[in-house]
């Protein structure tokens, strides 16, 4: 049992270093990236990184200990490809004219990640269409 504790600790070390970790090549795309965009304190979701032009974006994810109690936070980073930016609106990587607009993406962080993965309350005949 705590081989596997201490096993489950160093997973979770190692998946919280995920932050700004890129395939090769992302400089080509997007340049240098600055890295002050931060998990810490972040409940689950996705999130544009406004300070990479919204090129950027992460996925935090709080490690909930065996007591409930959240250990760490998973922290992982992507690019959007070429000519494309993380629209947080939708969640997916967009035409910067058809996205959310970069500079208001952490004024609607709550509210979209709020509403990921829940399926509309709504009564649909699928037989009808």
């Amino acid at each position: 049992m705590r081989e596997a504790l201490v096993l489950a600790a160093l997973v979770s070390v190692a998946a919280a270093r995920m932050a700004y970790v890129f395939s090769s090549g992302f400089e080509d795309v997007i340049g240098t990236p600055s890295e002050t965009f931060s998990c810490e304190g972040r409940p689950y979701g996705y999130y544009a990184d406004v300070d990479n032009d919204c090129r950027v974006f992460h996925v935090c994810l709080p490690i909930v200990g065996e007591e409930g109690e959240a250990s760490t936070v998973a922290h992982f980073s992507f690019f959007c490809p070429n000519q494309t930016m993380f629209s947080q609106e939708s969640l997916t990587c967009s035409n910067s004219q058809e996205a959310f607009p970069c500079q208001d993406a952490a004024s609607i962080y709550e509210l979209v990640n709020a509403e990921f993965g829940r399926i509309p309350d709504q009564n649909i005949d699928l037989r009808n269409e």
